[in-house]
């Protein structure tokens, strides 16, 4: 099994969205931080589950029952989480 990182912007992303639903629903912070874990952790054993991202060395990979997409890449033999952003956001600004 491959391990999972997660790039400083990543983690900053999920401390981002887990403020920020946590001022809502506490229960629904901890249910979006562990789909984003999960996700993470079936990318390692299947990285290319996501289709990749046109004229980038990523691959992307929605969150299940969330708003946000994981963008990633394979890293020394490692899953590299490049990113955590909202469908809504413009994904250029981040690759």
């Amino acid at each position: 099994m491959r391990g999972v990182r997660w790039s400083r912007d990543a983690q900053a992303d999920v401390a981002t969205i887990d403020d920020e639903f946590d001022k809502i629903d506490p229960n629904t912070a901890s249910r979006v931080g562990t789909s984003a874990i999960n996700a993470a952790r079936f990318l390692a054993d299947y990285p290319g589950a996501g289709p990749a991202v046109p004229n980038t060395r990523l691959r992307k990979w929605r969150v299940a029952g969330t708003p946000y997409i994981l963008l990633y890449r394979l890293a020394d033999g490692d899953l590299f989480i490049v990113r955590v952003i909202h469908v809504a956001r413009d994904r250029q600004q981040f690759l």
